[in-house]
């Protein structure tokens, strides 16, 4: 096939297809950075899809480009190294073989067993061949029958995975899935590189549903906004967390759903019965200094439900937003929102 340049007619079709990508994905993110009201640093922003989600960065600093790519490859280098859906990925040998020797995952794996101690396994990484069946999110989505998650809760709990130092060992037939934590480690990482470089100023960067803040925006020094969207419309903002530096991140019933006769089945499902939690709570948003904690700690509150979920959150000094399914908001902790 002879090689040429694409037509204008072809360049305008391929830019609004993936425009159209874009908003898609960014309609399933559970937070949004809120424009700034000011800036008088240099900036520089990108929006990239990466982690089946859009990755978007701003990042202020005297010559704030030089750094979208370095951000946009740690997120890539972990998307390939923790996925349990990509069959040559380090977790995925994890899975196979039983056995691992790595630092990155066994310290990711080691938050993750606390939160589930924590909260009683509603939150559990031990899940994937459950999650796997369920297959929410895909056009494979179906209600397994009580036979089945039976069957495959047999062959879960985070009790089955043990670690030993940088050395993990998993129960034969776990399924480890870091799906729910993915997207708070890249924002650790991401966080680790912005503070390494000392010409950056600020940077804000959505990974989905998880967000970081560091630094600052302008001289002022005002506040960063996030906005967590509003969990029944996509279109809209439920309110807005204004804070410093940190990490924020929301789970929620409407991120990946099906519906079958009239019942809506989503992708967060509780590790005590096998199934979508059904808390009352449809909506969590969490704050606190660590990305994977706060991914961790959202899906663990959404599971809960509100009074197991705030005691949780005070027990780890995090603040969080919860909302139920009559509309409810409940704020906890130290968060200054606005709604």
């Amino acid at each position: 096939m002879k090689k040429g340049k694409l037509s204008a007619k072809t360049k305008k079709l391929i830019i609004k297809i993936i425009a159209v990508v874009l908003v898609a994905l960014i309609g399933t993110a559970a937070a949004l950075v809120v424009k700034d009201r000011k800036t008088d640093f240099n900036s520089a922003q990108k929006y990239s899809v990466a982690m089946n989600t859009v990755i978007t960065q701003k990042i202020y600093a005297d010559v704030p480009g030089v750094h979208i790519e370095p951000v946009r490859a740690i997120i890539n280098s972990l998307d390939g190294y923790i996925s349990c859906k990509d069959s040559e990925s380090v977790l995925s040998r994890l899975n196979s073989e039983g056995t691992l020797n790595d630092i990155l995952i066994a310290e990711a794996l080691k938050t993750c067993l606390e939160v589930s101690e924590k909260s009683g396994g509603a939150f559990d990484v031990s899940m994937g061949k459950l999650s796997e069946s369920w297959a929410i999110g895909t056009e494979n989505a179906r209600v397994p029958s009580d036979e089945e998650i039976s069957e495959l809760l047999s062959q879960c709990g985070y009790e089955k995975i043990t670690l030993d130092g940088s050395k993990i060992t998993v129960a034969e037939g776990v399924s480890v899935d870091l799906g729910a934590v993915g997207k708070g480690i890249a924002c650790d990482y991401i966080m680790t590189y912005l503070k390494s470089k000392t010409d950056i100023k600020g940077a804000v960067v959505s990974v989905g549903g998880s967000i970081l803040t560091y630094g600052q925006h302008n001289k002022a020094g005002d506040e960063w906004n996030v906005g967590i969207r509003h969990p029944r419309n996509e279109n809209e903002y439920l309110g807005i967390i204004h804070m410093t530096e940190g990490f924020v991140s929301t789970s929620g019933d409407y991120e990946r759903y099906f519906e079958q006769d009239g019942v809506r089945y989503h992708h967060i499902l509780d590790g005590n019965t096998g199934r979508p939690s059904d808390s009352g709570l449809i909506s969590v948003t969490v704050v606190c200094d660590s990305g994977i904690l706060s991914d961790a700690l959202s899906t663990a509150c959404l599971v809960l439900g509100a009074e197991k979920a705030e005691a949780l959150l005070n027990e780890y000094g995090a603040a969080g937003v919860f909302v139920d399914k009559d509309m409810n908001i409940t704020v906890v902790g130290d968060i200054d929102f606005e709604y």
